[in-house]
């Protein structure tokens, strides 16, 4: 309706009868994607090394479906979107604007009195301009014990969602070793002495609150910040070195994951008395091995014992 969406500062509504329909911000919500980075597959180590030195998002599509209830119809909105390549969107509702390029008419339905279309639009720019990194706020309760380079995610206002678990904890697959299989001989020849195991996208199931648009969007940016960002580490020769590598933490079984955010979904984002994004985060464990627990000294109370010094769990294996 009125002031629902401007086009190059136009209100849309106004001048061609045009609204968006629901479901239209899922993708604008959403974080883009991270490019591949280029990797090295070693047979002899778990994983893959991957050169995380310099993190780039990828384009994104954006689907908008229109309602069009005034005379000019489809027509009219093709004629603005086709005379440069990029027009800026702002929708009020959310707060924010886009400088879209359209792509392509995926659906085309005509009812009496009501045409409905969907667009696909190309996101070129996947980052804020001029964006300056501001803490998460969250004043709401949520329960802890998913963290990501030692920030709880409940500090942005997420909560991983119930099934998140079994993905986490799922086996990857096992690397391939040689393998001869002749034409005249039963069966095959697998090397099978060393067993190393591959990475593995993990999609975590969560959800964000926040009680106002505001404070979604600068928990929303923040995390994607902190996704992508550049740390700075030191190599076991002690030269430092920079990438975008996060340490996954999951405190129900005191494990960390080093893992890098590779894309997000929505799969509900709605404005009900504060601000709901239920998304699915997918990660990529860079490493994971299966079955080599340990096991750590604690007190009756549950906690672990460290060294005198600070620093080191006591390992009793």
């Amino acid at each position: 309706m009125k002031g629902q969406l401007l086009i190059d500062r136009i209100d849309a509504y106004i001048s061609l009868g045009i609204c968006i329909t629901k479901g239209s911000y899922n993708n604008l919500v959403a974080f883009p994607a991270m490019k591949e980075p280029d990797k090295n597959d070693w047979p002899e180590e778990d994983g893959q090394e991957f050169d995380l030195s310099s993190p780039t998002l990828d384009t994104a599509e954006v689907s908008i479906e229109f309602a069009y209830i005034g005379s000019l119809g489809i027509g009219g909105l093709i004629d603005i979107l086709s005379d440069l390549s990029y027009h800026e969107f702002y929708f009020p509702l959310i707060g924010r604007s886009y400088k879209l390029r359209l792509s392509s008419q995926s659906n085309y339905v005509i009812n009496p009195g009501l045409e409905v279309a969907k667009f696909i639009f190309s996101n070129d720019f996947p980052r804020e301009v001029d964006y300056e990194y501001q803490e998460p706020v969250n004043k709401l309760p949520m329960p802890k014990g998913y963290e990501i380079d030692d920030k709880d995610l409940s500090d942005y206002g997420v909560v991983v969602l119930q099934g998140s678990n079994a993905e986490i904890l799922k086996a990857p697959t096992v690397k391939k070793n040689l393998l001869q299989n002749f034409k005249r001989q039963d069966g095959a020849i697998y090397d099978g002495e060393v067993v190393k195991f591959q990475t593995k996208e993990v999609s975590l199931k969560c959800l964000m609150r926040a009680g106002t648009i505001e404070t979604f969007w600068r928990n929303r940016d923040a995390l994607l910040y902190d996704l992508t960002k550049l740390s700075t580490k030191t190599d076991n020769e002690g030269y430092e070195y920079s990438d975008a590598e996060r340490i996954f933490y999951c405190d129900e079984w005191s494990e960390s994951y080093p893992c890098y955010y590779k894309s997000c979904q929505t799969n509900d984002f709605m404005l009900n008395n504060g601000v709901w994004w239920e998304f699915t985060l997918k990660l990529v464990f860079t490493s994971f091995r299966i079955g080599e627990t340990e096991f750590l000294l604690s007190s009756e109370a549950g906690e672990f014992i460290i060294t005198e010094d600070g620093e080191f769990y006591i390992d009793l294996n």
